[in-house]
């Protein structure tokens, strides 16, 4: 199959990108290149990608403002479909949630959208005007919010199973990895921490201009139970989640998918979260960890981790949360749209 992926420019597509979408790409790219596929990836010219680069980059990303880069967007979107148009490839995966949608319909190439993030309010009357396209979910929960799209498929993303390796012999403490914000709960791992007797160390973006980070985290953070380490790259963050006890994940909000999960269940590290989102799909409850649905049932969990066996949770991502099965998944929708297109002319 010739295949076009696009992806926005703000962040070059990498395999050591630690932007989940980024990455994401990059693995799902070089999986479809393994498989003799001639993949077209348009984004950033800094991207690292075995696929075939084109690149609109108009200025360079330091020296132009947030608002002025989306013109680069429009300019990748025009490039792809405009080569679509000449017959270059059999389909078009865009990841964009929303701007393939106003291109898709002046080629007979199909287009599958991948919905990286939650639907917003204003994404939903454009998303029924262009119904007719293909979506693809990357959990059933994500679904909930407009299941009358048209979703071809759900598919799970994968990590690479190379990159986060197995670890059997932890350390002590507990982690929190993430966006350091109310909706990921960063304050919840605290109390919880705090009431089972587990150190805590707290990695992510810590936002310390906003209040949330003055009145909730930093009053906790003393060096010893509470430790914040900082940000990570995707390099830094593998031994960290090798060494966790377990992953605390009491998100406040319905979460597509939540990334760190999977990381952390390939290096054998178990998980108690909030059942929100798609965290039942994901977490094996009583096996790969346990979903909960407060503090204190979280602080209870944390005391009985030891009955989980980190081979059991490893064994879980290799089944289902794999990059070799997420890139298998793609390769059969890609060849279902093609062949249902075909059928449509």
């Amino acid at each position: 199959m010739k295949i076009a992926q696009i992806s926005a420019s703000y962040t070059p597509v990498s395999a050591h990108e630690n932007k989940a979408i980024y990455s994401h790409v990059a693995w799902l790219i070089e999986g479809l290149v393994d498989k003799g596929h001639e993949v077209h990836l348009f984004a950033s010219n800094k991207s690292e990608t075995s696929a075939i680069l084109h690149s609109v980059d108009f200025i360079d990303g330091n020296q132009i403002a947030v608002e002025q880069k989306r013109y680069e967007q429009w300019g990748l979107l025009s490039d792809c479909y405009k080569k679509a148009n000449e017959g270059m490839f059999d389909i078009i995966h865009s990841h964009f949630n929303v701007m393939s949608a106003f291109f898709s319909d002046v080629t007979k190439t199909p287009t599958l959208i991948s919905i990286h993030s939650p639907i917003e309010p204003w994404m939903v009357p454009i998303l029924k005007n262009y119904n007719h396209l293909n979506y693809v979910s990357f959990s059933l929960s994500q679904r909930k919010q407009l299941p009358d799209l048209n979703w071809v498929a759900n598919i799970y993303h994968g990590v690479d199973l190379d990159l986060f390796t197995f670890n059997e012999t932890p350390e002590e403490h507990a982690l929190s990895l993430g966006r350091i914000t109310s909706d990921k709960g960063t304050h919840h791992a605290i109390t919880a921490s705090k009431e089972s007797g587990f150190n805590l160390q707290i990695v992510g973006s810590s936002y310390q201009t906003e209040a949330y980070w003055h009145d909730e985290i930093a009053p906790h953070i003393n060096g010893t139970s509470v430790r914040y380490l900082g940000t990570a790259t995707l390099q830094e963050k593998i031994p960290i989640l090798q060494k966790a006890k377990v992953l605390l994940f009491p998100i406040e909000w319905e979460e597509p998918f939540g990334y760190v999960m999977i990381e952390a269940m390939a290096c054998g590290t178990p998980i108690i979260a909030f059942n929100r989102g798609s965290v039942s799909e994901i977490v094996k409850d009583g096996v790969t960890g346990f979903i909960v649905n407060t503090v204190e049932e979280m602080a209870e969990a944390m005391k009985k981790i030891d009955t989980i066996d980190r081979k059991e949770v490893r064994k879980r991502a290799e089944v289902f949360f794999s990059s070799n099965q997420m890139v298998d998944n793609y390769n059969i929708v890609y060849k279902r749209i093609i062949e249902k297109s075909k059928s449509a002319q």
